[in-house]
């Protein structure tokens, strides 16, 4: 398992939930201590990483074309036609990215005179996600702080016009401003696999599985949320993390941090270090952290006792040793 625990540069207003009336409700949630700290779902993580992988990386993203894979996984058996649910699962992850890394459930597929479609075994098509990633949270606690906002000039060049309304709506958002910090964690195993009813298949040879986890590494490396016509920067300032044989997000919950003065934080290295003795000690050294310059305050303490390096050279570290778990080098 590949994982990474990031924190995140400096964003405003990353998550809305339900609007009351007029007012936009910033996702958050509420601490031991009353306090509260806003959040970004894992859904509206993964929807950016798609965004990205589909427009940088050229990801094949799950669309209404899957009907014509539905047709050609279709077999006729004692005069009942049924789909191939192995042969269909595989066509998702051969041809779709996006099923690969993040799994789905196609259940009551239907045909285009409406019934219901028969499977070849089970009452689904499924795929358990092999790329796991939490939910964002902030580090500094949300305060209260609203925006309260119009849009005259477009009010008075046309939408008065158009709508005929006869004056322009207040509306109020809230505006939280912090880093925050996330865990995404990848089972290198599942990736271009089929988990059929009696085993496990390749479908893709080990070239494309390291190529489809390294342009993974490559979107979260450059992140960012696009929301509300503004785009956010979600690269890691700090990151800490890799590649073990043993399946567990060890860094996640790891991150104590507080921001000081001059937007510069503080990080508790001493937990990240008991995270990190929590590894069977044969992987220990498997472990890779890189930061920003200038962000910490207590920056060389990070340095000797957690040996980072750059953002840069964790990444490259990363893909090759991804490279290396795939057998290409």
């Amino acid at each position: 398992m590949l994982t990474l625990t990031v924190i995140t540069g400096k964003a405003s207003s990353l998550n809305y939930g339900e609007n009351i009336g007029n007012v936009s409700i910033l996702k958050k949630v509420t601490l031991g201590d009353g306090g509260q700290v806003t959040y970004v779902s894992d859904k509206a993580l993964k929807y950016e990483i798609r965004r990205k992988g589909k427009e940088e990386k050229g990801w094949k993203l799950l669309d209404e074309k899957i009907k014509e894979l539905i047709s050609s996984a279709k077999t006729t058996k004692k005069d009942k036609s049924s789909l191939d649910v192995d042969q269909f699962g595989k066509s998702l992850i051969e041809k779709y990215e996006e099923f690969d890394l993040f799994g789905g459930l196609f259940t009551n597929l239907k045909g285009d005179d409406g019934k219901k479609i028969e499977l070849s075994y089970g009452d689904s098509v499924k795929r358990t996600s092999p790329v796991k990633i939490s939910y964002a949270f902030s580090i500094s606690k949300f305060q209260g702080d609203m925006d309260f906002m119009n849009n005259i000039d477009a009010y008075n060049r046309y939408i008065k016009h158009v709508e005929q309304k006869g004056e322009q709506a207040i509306v109020q958002s809230e505006q939280h401003f912090s880093y925050y910090y996330y865990t995404i964690a990848i089972d290198l195993d599942r990736i271009g696999v089929w988990e059929k009813e009696n085993g496990v298949e390749d479908v893709i040879p080990n070239e494309e599985k390291a190529k489809r986890v390294k342009d993974l590494l490559d979107i979260i490396r450059t992140l960012s949320r696009q929301i509300r016509g503004r785009c956010e920067n979600l690269s890691p300032i700090f990151v800490i993390g890799g590649a073990y044989k043993v399946k567990n997000p060890f860094f996640m919950g790891s991150i104590s941090a507080k921001e000081l003065g001059d937007n510069k934080l503080s990080l508790d290295v001493q937990k990240i270090l008991d995270c990190k003795n929590i590894i069977p000690q044969d992987e220990r050294e498997n472990t890779l952290c890189g930061l920003i310059s200038g962000v910490f305050v207590n920056e060389q303490e990070i340095r000797e006792k957690l040996k980072a390096k750059s953002i840069e050279e964790v990444f490259e570290e990363l893909k090759r040793k991804v490279d290396q778990i795939y057998g290409m080098s």
